[in-house]
């Protein structure tokens, strides 16, 4: 049986935050490539899915990165990002947007979302590049800063290894600001809302490669 400070430390660890508690489908849901998750999301039914501390070693590095860097830069901007039809308005909170000065003088507008990932899956990203579920979210949020009246020129996604002490390993993927692949995560949500309706989550396809659906969380 584990000591009374252990388990008060476990307590503490595991107990849920603000983000846990959301019910509305986000940006990163309705950029899922797989369906069935996308509609379980939209219906509102949580995973069951066992703590894991991973998701929250990732919440603790992006307060730290909230509260102690780039203080010129704006940090977790609630934004709205579109409406999927028959659902309403999807609403996410974008990591950070930041101005930055190029070499030539000009500045770039970038909207960033951090993550934190394995290395292993760093390298494969560094040669395949990203999953588009990461790109599809972080235009999802240039989307919504734009609505909000801010230039945006670029997407970044800046991937920190959870287990590698060199900061070299850090990579970040960057792009144009592409709207049309918010337009269509939008638009694809829609279509599988509209089926939630009708015949329920459940009834829609898995990804063959989605960890929650296969268990391998």
């Amino acid at each position: 049986m584990p000591s009374s400070l252990k388990r008060l430390v476990l307590s503490e660890v595991t107990k849920g935050t603000e983000r846990d508690k959301q019910r509305r489908a986000g940006p990163s849901n309705i950029a899922n490539p797989c369906p069935r998750c996308v509609g379980q999301s939209l219906a509102g039914v949580e995973d069951d899915r066992e703590f894991s501390l991973y998701p929250w070693i990732g919440t603790a590095v992006h307060a730290y990165l909230e509260h102690n860097t780039f203080p010129a830069a704006k940090h977790e901007l609630r934004l709205v990002v579109g409406e999927v039809k028959g659902y309403g308005v999807i609403k996410g909170t974008t990591d950070m947007y930041i101005l930055v000065e190029e070499n030539d003088g000009t500045v770039t507008a970038y909207v960033l979302d951090w993550k934190i990932v394995g290395i292993k899956k760093i390298k494969s990203y560094i040669v395949n590049g990203p999953p588009e579920q990461y790109r599809y979210q972080a235009n999802l949020y240039a989307r919504g800063l734009e609505l909000d009246g801010q230039p945006v020129d670029k997407i970044a996604i800046c991937f920190i290894p959870r287990d590698s002490g060199n900061v070299n390993d850090i990579w970040i993927f960057e792009e144009e600001y592409q709207p049309a692949m918010a337009e269509a995560a939008l638009h694809r949500a829609g279509l599988i809302y509209e089926i939630v309706q009708n015949d329920g989550w459940e009834t829609l396809p898995s990804d063959d490669d989605c960890y929650q659906c296969n268990g391998i969380w």
